[in-house]
């Protein structure tokens, strides 16, 4: 028998090892392909600005004082009370669904968010409420403790600033980075916020039952992707429910083609307050 016979011979067994492999890493868990959209007022311009306003990758440096700055001007003046963010009396409400280790959501966060809470939550008429959604975060037990943090700090009104500082220094994906330090230097780097008191109410259970009834009220709903969104209209002018509607349609017609694919999820619900007491879970 030849040796460039044997060599053939290895050379198709070392292929069927490698095609049996790559089929085993195939089954192994992916996260679910994530989404964003933006609803905004002048959405050709703001698509225009993508890439400019971003963050750029999550593996380089972050300059956390930046951060900070940027985080605390976006949010400066406007009311928070738990994870809900603008006027109570908001005739709008925009549900944001998001996982915080989620690149995508901190795609939506530096280049659309911006433009939602200038334009729309600033002037009183929508109100955004965070929701937990898990898809990128590939521990269980990290996701919840890493929601927690933040609801935690939203009960000292600074959940939206824990978030959104959480978000920003994102690191590689996948990486288990969220560790109690991890946590409690985003922490550090909220403006006003007590830490002695954060470390305590993070440990609430009741926190954790409020992920977990998110949780289920996003599979309810089939929402697999983050951020994933659903807006509520309460005594709404039929004009401004239309321009809103007509906005945030367009908007995720624009960022599917732009984000390879991905399916944005956007959901609407009327004005009925009987049908606003059946989709909630208590």
């Amino acid at each position: 028998m030849s040796r460039s016979y044997n060599a053939r011979r290895k050379a198709k067994r070392q292929q069927a090892r490698t095609a049996r492999e790559g089929a085993t890493d195939a089954r192994r868990w992916h996260p679910p392909r994530a989404m964003a959209v933006m609803p905004v007022i002048a959405i050709a311009a703001i698509l225009a600005t993508v890439g400019v306003v971003g963050f750029g990758d999550t593996s380089s440096a972050v300059d956390k004082a930046e951060v900070q700055q940027r985080v605390s001007g976006l949010l400066a003046g406007i009311p928070q009370h738990g994870a809900t963010l603008g006027s109570p009396k908001a005739p709008i409400t925009l549900w944001v669904y998001a996982d915080l280790e989620c690149p995508t959501v901190r795609r939506f966060a530096a280049a659309f968010l911006p433009s939602i809470i200038r334009n729309w939550v600033r002037d009183g008429t929508v109100k955004l409420e965070y929701r937990s959604l898990r898809t990128d975060t590939y521990d269980e037990r990290t996701f919840f403790k890493q929601e927690a943090a933040a609801l935690a700090a939203g009960s000292q009104s600074k959940m939206w600033n824990y978030a959104l500082t959480f978000i920003n220094e994102q690191a590689k994906t996948h990486t288990n980075y969220a560790t109690d330090e991890f946590l409690a230097d985003i922490a550090s780097q909220v403006p006003g916020l007590s830490r002695m008191r954060w470390q305590r109410d993070r440990e609430e259970p009741s926190l954790s039952r409020k992920v977990a009834r998110e949780l289920h009220l996003a599979s309810a709903k089939d929402l697999r992707s983050t951020p994933s969104f659903w807006l509520i209209f309460r005594g709404v002018k039929a004009s401004v429910r239309k321009e809103v509607e007509a906005s945030l349609s367009a908007a995720v017609n624009a960022l599917n083609e732009e984000s390879s694919g991905d399916a944005p999820t956007l959901g609407f619900f009327g004005e009925q307050q009987r049908g606003l007491e059946e989709i909630e879970v208590p």
